[in-house]
């Protein structure tokens, strides 16, 4: 009878283990599929971000290219049959613009089979995936010096320009053009579409004869300044200058002689630099740049200043740029000429500062507007590209006008300063590295950043 029911015990207990071993078996099908599928699922994802940036990168190229981007990086990270997947596949991106950015989104799915979990008729399933992206908008203006120096590569520095300005997106970016070489001008104020027109009047480039950097940081200011876009703020807001020299004009408020030969009112407003040239000597111009190439006018308050008169009495410590008509006044409070190559006054207080005195004068005031710019609201990031040929650059001044990362020769203060973005510079040892140096420049602003 003993014997009996331990036989039924056993005859239960089988039934028991053979349901438990069911359930057991099911959740180790379950754990290795699911867990078979989260990898692919990162997989995925990794492949899909890959697509996303890579189809936002191509933004300038218009929606096909950056479709193809897509496809081909989605591809090349995920081609059918690794991890056993079949059907991977990419969305075309979906393209909304959003508060000054354009935002892209896409989605991805593949199917994997299921190993296990066929015990319960699942053969296979299907792994999607989304993702997006987003890129700020750009306001670029691209400052060009045309003085005599650059002649010998003039061509080679258009060329690297239009590269430069077809980096970016005709339907998403705005870029424009200032030059200046003794005085500057708005060659091309920015707007979209702009590479066709902007392409032509790089074109018309011609050289002039002196370098004035602090004209050239002022148009492009104004430039942005001026510009009508009430998402400004929130875009990006570049600008890019380019020499070739160190500065020998600069802008300022002359003290000055009046009289008959000489000029009508004190001070008057111009620039004001080398001396030793004819129709430049010691003459206070315009700091308006006329038509290319021709030499810019005398200043309207010295509009009767005859050839080697020199009218100049002392410079006062402080420029204060002209307003713009649309904008309205550009830094009231003035930009200082002394500054960090000389701060003494001893420099302004003469009425024909020696040449190196005038040098250090166009350093300063150019360090001083670029400290300016920096300290908009609108986050304007400076970034200078210097080309060693012929003439000597002024490494401190190209450094100071970026204020970029690890640069040894930028201000203390200003490096320590949050409110100042970081730009970027770049130096073109020879004729042949122009084109690299300003497609440099172009990456490191079109790198995306949200």
């Amino acid at each position: 009878m003993k014997r009996l029911e331990q036989i039924r015990r056993r005859g239960q207990i089988l039934p028991l283990f053979a349901i438990f071993l069911g359930f057991l078996l099911g959740f180790a099908a379950l754990a290795f599929d699911i867990g078979y599928a989260m990898v692919v699922r990162t997989q995925l994802m990794a492949a899909l971000d890959a697509a996303t940036l890579a189809s936002i990168r191509y933004a300038p190229q218009g929606a096909a290219a950056m479709e193809a981007a897509a496809q081909r990086t989605f591809a090349a990270n995920l081609p059918a049959g690794k991890l056993m997947i079949s059907n991977p596949t990419v969305t075309t991106p979906a393209l909304t613009e959003e508060q000054g950015a354009l935002r892209v989104a896409l989605s991805a799915s593949a199917d994997i089979p299921m190993f296990f979990a066929r015990w319960f008729r699942a053969d296979g399933m299907t792994i999607r995936a989304n993702s997006a992206a987003a890129r700020r908008d750009r306001n670029i203006i691209l400052v060009l010096d045309y003085s005599a120096s650059v002649g010998p590569v003039l061509g080679d520095i258009k060329d690297a320009a239009k590269a430069f300005v077809n980096s970016f997106s005709d339907q998403y970016d705005q870029v424009g053009l200032v030059v200046f070489s003794t005085s500057g001008a708005i060659a091309y104020p920015p707007q979209r579409p702009f590479k066709a027109d902007l392409t032509g009047v790089i074109n018309g480039v011609q050289q002039e004869l002196f370098t004035n950097h602090a004209i050239g940081l002022y148009y492009a200011y104004r430039a942005m300044a001026e510009l009508n876009d009430p998402l400004k703020d929130l875009k990006m807001n570049e600008i890019v200058l380019f020499t070739d020299g160190r500065a020998n004009w600069f802008p300022g408020r002359f003290n000055v002689r009046t009289g008959s030969g000489r000029c009508n009112t004190s001070p008057a407003e111009g620039v004001f630099g080398i001396t030793g040239r004819s129709y430049y000597n010691n003459r206070i111009l315009s700091l308006q740049a006329s038509a290319m190439p021709n030499a810019p006018a005398l200043s309207p308050d010295c509009s009767g200043l005859a050839t080697g008169t020199n009218p100049v009495l002392s410079i006062n410590p402080s420029w204060i740029p002209p307003s713009s008509p649309t904008a309205g006044a550009i830094f009231p409070e003035g930009v200082s000429l002394l500054g960090f190559k000389n701060n003494s006054t001893t420099i302004l207080n003469k009425s024909n500062p020696s040449t190196t005195e005038r040098e250090q004068i166009a350093a300063n005031v150019t360090d001083s507007l670029a400290r300016l710019i920096r300290k908009d609201p609108m986050g304007i990031r400076l970034h200078a590209i210097g080309y060693e040929g012929t003439e000597t650059l002024e490494m401190d001044v190209l450094e100071r006008i970026a204020n970029c990362q690890d640069c040894t020769r930028v201000d203390a203060a200003d490096a320590a300063d949050t409110t100042q973005a970081k730009g970027r510079l770049v130096m073109a040892q020879t004729q042949q590295e122009l084109l690299q140096a300003f497609l440099d420049i172009a990456g490191f602003i079109g790198r995306i950043t949200d």
